[in-house]
């Protein structure tokens, strides 16, 4: 046989398995088109359907059809006071040396969750790309950077010491790699830096059919955090967390710019309790926050987070029995810890199926009217329904594994969600919310109460402070040393 019956007959075999999956799933009607495409339209749409999870997509379109959601805010409870502990305790300075430790010894691994782009914002490109106006103009991506930088010269040593995996996603990916690249890496060594893309899930419309973006296309959106795993296993990145020696590590989402990189304490912390898996929250205050909760989970003894789309109203608003702190209170920030071992499980495609249902939400989505023979680019109304896994899913797989690590809301939580002039969670407030932190830190240092002249606030660089140690010998009456911005 020739090389190209070879070929010819191997993109038939291919075609024939896509055929049956796609039967198996009801979504055969994607290769209605199949007849009029050219060769490299046949290669490009062959090419999507081979790697979409059919049998995940069938089973997230029988829970929304039947109206049974994958997860039901019912069965949880707040979870005890014996997996929570936070900063300012006696351990403090025993955690820091242990997670300092761990990175001086190369065990501490981040994964960086940027699969989004800043259009809600008005901008293009990743949303970690995006400067909230600081003094210093830096982005997302340099402030997270420059503090690992800055842990890694408190552990000890220089760049090099934290391995950094950053999932983008189809529409961030390239940009991301280059605004790395074109900046150095922030200062990172480059060889520690390795990029991986998460997969992405069809969007359905309100019968459960995947739309089309095209003739030779179908009409796909980011499967979510949760895309995490299966992306770190296909990626070869979980590899090389084995071959690096990583112990654990550290994931946390791009967009809050109050995050604490690479937390000593935190992993200090999760290394002498021996947990496999934690999470850190913050307080939760108002009802009607937009923020999931971590919750015991009365039925497995274990823990998982409700989202606050699962839980009902009365339940959201509970408080102690004083009357003062909500009951569900744990608010999940997207900051949590995996021992690589547990990692390693949970990507496993047996225990990643069992564990990660798909959640739905329904959205306008343009899509491809093959009548026509033309996009619908603006939907009148909400016209589909969009898939995604959330990371946080796997937590009841560590059982009593488990720890909280409750952290303060204006010391390590402000996300950047919101268009400009926005109430809350928006550029303006996650500026003002660094450069009152960095304020404070400075005035505490100096024993102060203001900072001289006309200045109001200051921006403290990462790479000068961390968390505001180091800042005692500030002379705030003269010249400010390199990495400090004053703020009329």
């Amino acid at each position: 046989m020739s090389a190209a019956a070879a070929d010819a007959s191997s993109d038939e075999a291919r075609l024939e398995r896509v055929r049956r999956q796609l039967s198996d799933a009801g979504q055969l009607h994607l290769l209605d088109g199949w007849p009029s495409l050219s060769g490299e339209q046949r290669v490009r749409l062959l090419r999507q359907l081979e790697r979409i999870d059919w049998p995940g997509l069938s089973a997230a379109v029988r829970a929304v059809m039947s109206g049974q959601p994958p997860r039901l805010g019912e069965g949880y409870a707040p979870p005890p006071a014996s997996v929570c502990a936070g900063p300012g305790g006696p351990r403090d300075s025993e955690l820091r040396a242990a997670g300092l430790a761990a990175v001086a010894e190369g065990r501490v691994g981040l994964v960086l969750v940027a699969g989004g782009q800043a259009t809600r914002l008005g901008a293009t490109g990743p949303k970690g790309a995006y400067n909230v106006g600081l003094p210093s103009g830096k982005s997302l991506f340099q402030l997270h950077a420059e503090k690992a930088l800055r842990v890694e010269a408190m552990a000890g040593g220089g760049p090099g010491r934290i391995a950094w995996y950053v999932m983008t996603s189809d529409s961030t990916g390239p940009g991301t790699e280059a605004l790395f690249r074109g900046a150095g890496c922030f200062g990172l060594r480059p060889d520690c830096v390795r990029f991986f893309e998460q997969g992405s899930v069809p969007c359905v419309d309100t019968d459960g059919r995947a739309l089309m973006a095209g003739p030779d296309a179908v009409q796909t959106s980011p499967d979510g955090n949760g895309g995490l795993y299966r992306a770190l296993r296909e990626s070869g990145a979980l590899a090389d967390m084995r071959r690096r020696g990583i112990a654990c590590l550290q994931v946390f989402g791009v967009d809050n710019i109050l995050t604490r990189v690479a937390d000593p304490l935190f992993i200090g912390h999760c290394l002498l309790e021996r947990v496999s898996m934690a999470a850190k929250v913050v307080e939760r205050t108002r009802p009607e926050e937009r923020v999931g909760v971590v919750a015991a989970d009365t039925a497995s003894g274990g823990y998982r987070v409700v989202e606050y789309s699962e839980m009902r109203p009365e339940d959201a608003a509970a408080r102690e029995p004083d009357g003062q702190r909500l009951l569900m209170r744990a608010a999940n920030i997207c900051q949590h810890y995996f021992t690589l071992e547990s990692l390693e499980s949970v990507c496993q495609p047996e225990n990643e199926v069992r564990l990660l249902p798909y959640h739905a939400a329904k959205k306008k989505v343009p899509y491809w009217d093959a009548n026509a023979g033309q996009m619908v680019h603006s939907p009148p109304t909400e016209n589909a329904i969009k898939f995604e896994k959330f990371v946080f899913d796997v937590f009841p797989a560590a059982g009593s594994s488990f720890a909280l690590w409750e952290a303060a809301r204006s010391e390590e939580f402000s996300p950047l969600k919101n268009a400009p002039g926005s109430s809350s969670d928006c550029p303006e407030t996650c500026r003002r919310d660094v450069l009152e932190l960095h304020t404070k830190w400075l005035l505490t240092a100096a024993s102060a109460s203001s900072l001289g002249g006309s200045r109001r606030y200051a921006e403290v660089s990462p790479l000068l402070s961390y968390a505001g140690e180091g800042l005692e010998g500030v002379d705030l009456s003269g010249n400010p040393p390199e990495g400090l911005l004053f703020v009329d």
